[in-house]
Parts: C-alpha cells; structure tokens; sequence
C-alpha cells in the first residue's frame, strides 16, 4: 500500500519490511486499479511489505478500507533477512473469484499510471494529504 494512501486512512505511515508470501498469487481485479491475492501454489508468492506496530483501532480502519471482497487472515511471510514473521493479508474471497483478471497486477504499474488519481479519490477536496507536492 502506498505511504499516501497510509497516511490518509491511519494519519501515519508504520515502519515496514520487505516481505515475500509463498503460496500465494496477486491478480488484476477485472474493471479495477487495486489488486487481489489469493491461495496458489507453494511455488507462487506475492512480494510486499508488512505494516509494524499496527494498533487494533489502526486494523479497523483497514478492514473497512478493505471492503467485502476480502478477508484478512494470518499468514507468515519471510522478511528480507530471512527470518518469518506471524501477519494479516487481506485475501480475496473465493465468491468474487470470476472479478478477477488472470493476469500479474504490479505495484510499478499501479503507481506510475494510476498513483495520483487514487491519492485524489481518497483525499477530501482533492487535496494532497501533505499539502504538498
């Protein structure tokens, strides 16, 4: 999740870790910009980045951010260093499984082409969260 779109939903960014899920595959969501993860093959893993420090009040904010199509669940992803860590994933939910594009989504490309719209969609006014920029 991009540090803007943090910074609007829990008022702050928290430190994170790079991160690698196994067994699991992000897809394009049909008619969308955001993605979808879902169960996959051991082989399969999606590369990310885990929030720390989260507290509950800052998880519910996210779980309604998230919406209906997801559920979050505890998985443990390994971190750079190699070590595993316990965390939540917002899991696409089997009911919605045919919303989904059988393709790779990617942050780069969500980013360079679909970044600033959706900062602009979440921010009142459309004014960017900083002020600034």
């Amino acid at each position: 999740m991009a540090d803007e779109v943090l910074r609007l939903l829990i008022k702050r960014v928290p430190r994170t870790r790079p991160a690698t899920l196994a067994g699991y595959t992000r897809y394009k969501v049909k008619g969308q910009v955001f993605p979808a993860i879902v169960p996959s093959t051991s082989e399969c893993k999606v590369e990310g980045k885990v929030l720390l420090d989260l507290s509950d009040k800052e998880l519910e904010v996210l779980d309604v951010y998230e919406s209906e199509e997801y559920y979050r669940a505890t998985v443990s992803p390994v971190l750079d260093d190699g070590s595993s860590i316990k965390a939540d994933v917002y899991v696409w939910k089997d009911q919605y499984r045919d919303q989904l594009q059988l393709e790779p989504w990617s942050y780069e490309d969500w980013f360079a082409n679909h970044h600033d719209a959706w900062v602009s969609k979440l921010t009142p006014n459309g004014a960017h969260p900083e002020g600034q920029l």
